[in-house]
């Protein structure tokens, strides 16, 4: 254990700005960023499309959280959903059978186009990146993946070298 940091934090009316950007600034690593110019924008709280800091200025949320909060932050029937989950069973091993996952399984089988009978799920995308990389090469036999020119594909070693070319000739060195 770290004997130099607290690990306690503020009462609530001691948070702000301020405070919460010195916390990132000072213990975060943010992946693809140079961390001693990056200037991370404070977050307090969201809903629909809205995100806002602890001053109260509001802003249109054009990121949509990494594409992870398409139908809006703290949208209600996600909000239920994910406390109803947590109150059975908050996360298991993919080596483990549980009910959500055979149910969606079961949903997504239900929406696919004929010849599709297993679903793979992965933590993340950069993991779905990966395995389906794999999955290409291994049902095609050929090794060439195409990808988008500056595009984001996470953080393993094969979604990086999909922008490796990109890194080399434009990223500054850090």
């Amino acid at each position: 254990m770290n004997a130099n940091v607290a690990a306690s934090h503020p009462p609530a009316s001691e948070v702000d700005n301020a405070y919460v950007h010195s916390l990132d600034c000072q213990y975060v690593f943010h992946s693809w960023a140079l961390q001693g110019s990056l200037d991370s924008m404070v977050i307090a709280g969201a809903e629909g499309c809205r995100v806002w800091d602890y001053v109260g200025r509001s802003y249109l949320d054009f990121s949509s959280q990494l594409v992870n909060t398409n139908i809006g932050h703290q949208h209600p029937k996600v909000v239920s959903a994910i406390q109803a989950q947590a109150a059975s069973l908050c996360t298991i091993s993919p080596a483990h059978a549980n009910l959500a996952r055979g149910e969606a399984a079961k949903r997504i089988i239900a929406k696919a186009p004929a010849g599709f009978s297993k679903v793979f799920f992965t933590n993340a995308g950069a993991d779905a990146n990966e395995n389906a990389i794999r999955m290409a090469r291994l049902y095609t036999g050929r090794s060439k993946i195409l990808s988008a020119y500056r595009s984001y594909h996470g953080n393993t070693g094969s979604a990086i070298a999909r922008v490796r070319r990109f890194l080399e000739l434009e990223a500054p060195a850090v």
